[in-house]
């Protein structure tokens, strides 16, 4: 099939030029003239995910193993599909199935750990994510998870490191340089923090958890105000934003603003659960209720 084997080359091109969307588009012309190659839906099932397209990644990489069940591999891909559209028990048991059948895969250990940390099963992705170091010890998606989860146990200086590797194996992966922000300003190196999470936001201005660690990172500096700004623009296009919310209600605290203050803790209090992570919120409330009758 010339005129398939001419798109299918013309989408390869358009994903190494990081023009997602035409690739896709074009794969998805090629999927239509030449339905039975695994290739082509290999393909489309990757440039989806990379799209966060999720449920059509999931379709096209299951394309894949019916037309060749020897392709075990794209269980992996598939359980990492299917955690990003949010379908965590169909993630589990693929990520299982998944390392059953590439034992010698960090990747598909990797893509299960991330499947177990967001199930609440710490201990077993953190063998999991040990596992995978061992396959694969310079894949930076597996450092950044070795990352998060010593993070979570509360090693802020290892994670560090990891976060650090993550970012010298893949330098263009945003997503360590956030948390190697975040780590250091846990650690209080706070002018650390704040040039590299600048750094993050010149390549990618619009991503909320970098302003919101920028907007902290003032914070810690004592530059309220500026917090404030980075907190009130992120608001201003996304008013939902809980994180943010939250953040503009402690720094209008800490500058003695307390009706702004009242108001966004109300605000951030509206959309959130009551819980007993969210009873001082509520003392600060009626703290400030009283302070501004």
């Amino acid at each position: 099939m010339p005129e398939a084997s001419s798109l299918f080359s013309q989408a390869g091109e358009a994903y190494r030029s990081g023009e997602l969307f035409t690739c896709r588009e074009l794969l998805i012309r090629v999927s239509d003239l030449d339905p039975e190659n695994p290739n082509v839906w290999r393909n489309l099932g990757t440039v989806n995910l990379d799209l966060g397209i999720y449920d059509e990644a999931i379709t096209a990489y299951r394309n894949v193993i019916a037309l060749d069940s020897t392709r075990v591999d794209i269980l992996i891909d598939v359980t990492g599909a299917l955690l990003g559209a949010g379908r965590l028990t169909e993630a589990l048991h693929t990520g299982q199935l998944a390392i059953q059948l590439n034992p010698g895969s960090g990747l598909a250990f990797n893509n299960y750990g991330m499947a177990l940390m967001e199930n609440g099963s710490f201990e077993d992705a953190a063998m999991c994510f040990n596992t995978a170091l061992r396959r694969e010890p310079e894949n930076a998606s597996v450092l950044y998870n070795c990352g998060r989860i010593t993070m979570l146990a509360g090693n802020m200086e290892e994670a560090l490191l990891f976060f650090q590797s993550a970012v010298s194996a893949n330098p263009s992966f945003v997503q360590p340089q956030i948390e190697e922000a975040r780590v250091l300003g846990i650690l209080e190196r706070h002018a650390e923090a704040e040039e590299l999470i600048l750094s993050v936001l010149a390549a990618a201005p619009g991503n909320t958890e970098a302003l919101n660690i920028l907007a902290l990172t003032y914070s810690s500096r004592g530059r309220e105000n500026e917090a404030v700004s980075v907190l009130q623009s992120i608001l201003l296009n996304n008013p939902g934003h809980l994180q943010s919310r939250l953040g503009l209600a402690e720094c209008f605290y800490s500058l003695g603003d307390q009706e702004s203050a009242l108001e966004n803790y109300r605000f951030f209090l509206r959309d959130v659960q009551d819980t007993v992570g969210t009873s001082h919120i509520r003392l600060r409330i009626k703290e400030l209720e009283v302070l501004c009758d």
